[in-house]
C-alpha cells in the first residue's frame, strides 16, 4: 500500500502519518496498518507506503487512505537536498518478483548512510496500483550506487518513480552551500506572512503589550469585546513568558468560525517551537487576513472570561 503526500509549506520536519483501511468488494473493513515518517523536502511529494498480510480467503479491492500531519519537533528541520535518479527499468527478478532498478546520486559531500528510498509505480492512467521501498548501505560522498528495489504490483506498471530521502538520524550534515543557504533563506522571506504576524503577536504577549494586541485582534471579536474590556483582563492574570525558537509548519486551512461570534473567516496554521520555563513545545496558532492584515483571534474560554 503506497500513498504519495504533498507538503504544502516550505517547512521540514513534520511528522507524518498515513492509515490505510483494506476493503473487500463488499466494502468490509479488512485490515488496517499505518506508516509515519517526516517531510524531508519542502514544497515537494513525499511517498509512504507499508505492507499488511491478509488472511486465508480475504481479498482486497479497495485501499482507502487517511492522513495527518503534526509539527512536533521530533525529526531534522533541515531540508534534504533533491538526490538525482536515473532512468527506471523494470524487470522480473530472480524469483518472479517485479524489480525497479536506478542510479541513485548522493547530493551531500559526505557519504549517504542507509538513505530511505521509496518507490510508487503507476498504471498508464496515473494512478498507483503498487510501490515499495529499499535502504541502500551506504551511497559515496558525490558518488552513485545501483538501486534494485523490489516492488508489489497490482499487474504491470507503465512508470515506477523514486523518491529519496534521509535517514531518521540526519540532521543536515554535508549539504552543498547553496542548499544549505536557500533552505535557511526561506523563513526569512516570511515578511508579511503569517508566521511574521505570530512571531510578533508572542513579541507583544511577552511585553505585556495588551492594547497593541487589542489592534490586531478580529474584528468580529473587537465587537464583542472592547479594548478596556480586553487590556484590564488581560491585565489581571499572570502570563508566562515564551522563547520563540522556529517556525515548524504553516498550513492553509479551511474557514474556522470565529468564537464568541456568528462570522467565520478562512486561517493560516501556525505551529512554532517555543521554550517555556526551559521545555520546548509546540504552539499553534490560527491567523487570518482582514483589511490587508494578519488577524488573530480569542478562544472561547478569554472571550467567555473577558466579555
Amino acid at each position: 500500500m503506497t500513498a504519495v503526500v504533498h507538503n504544502n509549506s516550505t517547512y521540514v520536519g513534520q511528522a507524518v502519518t498515513v492509515s490505510f483501511n483494506v476493503l473487500d468488494e463488499k466494502g468490509t473493513l479488512l485490515k488496517t496498518a499505518s506508516q509515519v515518517e517526516a517531510f524531508y523536502r519542502p514544497s515537494a511529494d513525499h511517498a509512504l507506503g507499508t505492507q499488511v498480510s491478509l488472511d486465508p480467503g480475504q481479498k482486497a479491492a479497495k485501499v482507502e487512505a487517511s492522513l495527518d500531519v503534526e509539527a512536533n519537533g521530533a525529526f531534522s528541520d533541515k531540508a534534504f537536498p533533491a538526490a538525482p535518479t536515473g532512468p527506471v527499468t523494470v524487470r522480473t527478478g530472480e524469483y518472479g518478483q517485479t524489480v525497479a532498478s536506478f542510479e541513485l546520486s548522493n547530493p551531500l559531500t559526505v557519504a549517504l548512510k542507509s538513505p530511505r528510498v521509496a518507490v510508487v509505480c503507476t498504471n498508464p492512467s496515473g494512478a498507483i496500483v503498487g510501490g515499495g521501498s529499499s535502504y541502500p548501505e551506504l551511497v559515496p560522498a558525490s558518488g552513485k550506487v545501483k538501486v534494485d528495489t523490489d516492488v508489489l504490483v497490482s499487474g504491470k506498471p507503465s512508470t515506477c518513480s523514486p523518491y529519496v530521502g534521509p535517514d531518521v538520524s540526519w540532521d543536515g550534515e554535508g549539504t552543498p552551500p547553496a542548499e544549505a543557504s536557500s533552505s535557511a533563506a526561506a523563513p526569512q522571506a516570511a515578511t508579511g506572512s503569517a508566521e511574521a504576524a505570530f512571531k510578533k503577536w508572542v513579541e507583544r504577549f511577552n511585553a505585556k503589550d495588551w492594547a497593541a494586541q487589542y489592534d490586531t485582534l478580529v474584528s468580529a471579536q473587537r465587537a464583542v469585546v472592547s479594548k478596556d474590556e480586553y487590556v484590564a483582563c488581560r491585565s489581571k492574570t499572570t502570563a508566562p513568558e515564551f522563547k520563540w525558537l522556529k517556525v515548524l509548519s504553516v498550513t492553509d486551512g479551511r474557514a474556522d468560525v470565529i468564537p464568541g461570534t456568528n462570522a467565520s473567516l478562512p486561517s493560516t496554521k501556525v505551529t512554532v517551537q517555543v521554550a517555556v520555563q526551559g521545555a520546548k513545545v509546540p504552539v499553534t496558532a490560527h491567523m487570518y487576513q482582514e483589511d490587508g492584515q494578519w488577524r488573530w483571534s480569542m478562544t472561547q474560554e478569554n472571550i467567555s472570561n473577558c466579555a
